[in-house]
């Protein structure tokens, strides 16, 4: 498996069940979408006449691909595929039985599972604003917001950056203030006060340490590691 560089790995998005960006699918709960994970789509040939349906429960039927037909690969699950392709009655979209085509490369699979697990881990994290070990730059970014320090080093065993993050807590005051009719009164006013300091450090554009410099961000937490992004390829 290789590193991706961080422009790949900003392709790497939420697998879980949303709709997608354009709007024009509507994601089902347990498939993974590939167009999430390979920048090429994956084309597939029927070895049998396929009833394909409307949705990933095989229920509701669009049409039959024909034997030896191609078709793109948009979407897996273990008990069916959503294809694009050719019916009799024109072309569709939808879910078809997985034993109408050639079985997908097992290699395949798995780095297909394993990335969207990651991307489903990488959101998790986002949603919390939490780092983990192996996220890259980007992920970082949508996890803590744009760091208040960045420091890099260059030298024969890669490229090193450290970025620093402050965080802030609003802390409550008392403060004079003149009301409508010009009399002082008591009011209360928020401030921004810095709590803690993150420092983290990237390698080769991944996560490799984090450090508290200042202040307690969270005693408790435990460092996360999660894998490091990886080209998924089809043969």
């Amino acid at each position: 498996m290789k590193a991706l560089p961080s422009f790949l790995a900003a392709l790497l998005l939420n697998t879980a069940a949303h709709a997608a960006p354009s709007g024009a699918v509507v994601r089902e709960e347990g498939a993974i979408y590939l167009e999430d994970l390979l920048a090429k789509p994956v084309r597939l040939a029927t070895i049998a006449d396929a009833p394909i349906h409307y949705k990933i429960d095989l229920e509701r039927y669009l049409g039959t691909l024909k034997k030896g037909q191609i078709v793109e690969l948009q979407a897996i699950s273990d008990a069916a595929y959503r294809v694009r392709g050719k019916a009799e009655q024109g072309q569709v979209a939808g879910w078809v039985d997985p034993k109408f085509f050639n079985a997908l490369p097992q290699d395949f699979l798995a780095n297909v599972k394993q990335n969207s697990a990651r991307q489903q881990a990488v959101a998790a994290l986002i949603a919390k604003n939490e780092v983990a070990m192996n996220m890259t730059p980007e992920e970082v970014s949508k996890a803590l917001g744009k760091p208040g320090k960045k420091t890099s080093h260059l030298d024969a065993k890669g490229r090193e950056e450290k970025w620093e993050f402050v965080k802030y807590e609003r802390v409550p005051k008392e403060a004079l203030a003149r009301d409508r009719d010009g009399n002082l009164v008591k009011t209360v006013i928020y401030e921004k006060v810095p709590i803690g300091k993150l420092a983290v450090s990237f390698v080769n554009n991944l996560v490799s340490s984090l450090e508290q410099t200042e202040g307690t961000l969270d005693r408790a937490a435990q460092v996360k590691i999660i894998p490091a992004p990886f080209l998924v390829s089809f043969p």
